[in-house]
């Protein structure tokens, strides 16, 4: 049980990796979900979130399709792919730092989860902007 817990870590340790090299929201965002399942895996692996004869792979049904969107809207992100892919690679971090945000405030993080909210906002503005003047600009 221990090995799903290390295996996301590691897949969280390589979308933080590219996050620094260049941060993309989607990137973040995957790597905040990577995180975040590996912390459950590690509660579920010592027996604080199920005892011993539970089921827990039924959780799996919901839990590997959404990462696995969300590393290939990062990896589209990250690697710059013109058109559709970059744009919801995009939307899909915006998104999810929003609810990162929203989640952080009901857990009573207001200020930090202000700041995470005004961030996502402020870069979904200025991609419009850009992706409008980039829009404008071919026109030409």
């Amino acid at each position: 049980m221990y090995l799903f817990a290390i295996a996301a870590g590691a897949v969280a340790l390589i979308h933080a990796v590219a996050a620094l090299q260049r941060p993309r929201p989607a990137v973040i965002v995957s790597g905040i979900l990577w995180a975040l399942y590996a912390c459950y895996e590690y509660l579920v692996a010592n027996g604080v979130l199920c005892d011993a004869d539970c089921n827990i792979r039924v959780d799996l049904v919901l839990f590997i399709p959404v990462l696995g969107l969300a590393t290939f809207w990062a990896y589209q992100s990250y690697m710059g792919r013109p058109g559709r892919t970059k744009i919801i690679g995009t939307v899909l971090g915006i998104i999810g730092l929003l609810v990162v945000g929203l989640v952080a405030e009901g857990l009573g993080y207001g200020a930090p989860a202000y700041v995470v909210i005004l961030g996502a906002l402020t870069i979904g503005v200025i991609y419009a902007i850009r992706s409008r003047y980039a829009a404008n600009r071919s026109r030409r």
